[in-house]
C-alpha cells in the first residue's frame, strides 16, 4: 500500500466526518483491515489484502437526514465521477483510490 493511499483514505474519512455523514457510514472491505492494525496494535496484526477500492456501507440510508454531494466534497482531491457495471452505479475514481458507497438490498 502506498502511503499516499492511506493518507488519501484518511482525508476522505475526515471530510465525511466534517460533513456530518461519517456517523451513518461503516468502512467495510479490505480497507477496514488496514485500520485494524492500529486497533490491534498490541498484536502482530498485518492486513493481508489491500485493494484500490474503499467500500463505504450506508446501512440505514433513510436515517441520513443531510444531503451531501460526495463528488463535490472530494473533487479538489482529484476524484471524478465514474460509472460501472450493468447496473450503472456511480463511484468516485482517483488514480490512487476508488470510493464506492454501498447500500443493503432490501426486499
Amino acid at each position: 500500500m502506498e502511503p499516499s493511499q492511506y493518507e488519501l483514505c484518511v482525508e476522505i474519512l475526515r471530510r465525511l466526518d466534517r460533513a456530518g455523514i461519517l456517523k451513518h457510514i461503516v468502512l467495510v472491505g479490505s480497507w477496514c483491515t488496514v485500520f485494524y492494525r492500529d486497533y490491534f496494535s498490541s498484536q502482530a496484526y498485518r492486513p493481508s489484502l489491500k485493494t484500490r477500492d474503499v467500500d463505504l456501507l450506508i446501512p440505514k440510508p433513510r436515517a441520513v437526514q443531510s444531503q451531501t454531494d460526495a463528488a463535490d466534497l472530494l473533487r479538489d482531491l482529484g476524484f471524478v465521477v465514474g460509472f460501472t457495471g450493468p447496473e450503472g452505479y456511480i463511484r468516485l475514481e482517483h488514480p490512487e483510490l476508488i470510493v464506492e458507497f454501498l447500500v443493503p438490498k432490501r426486499g
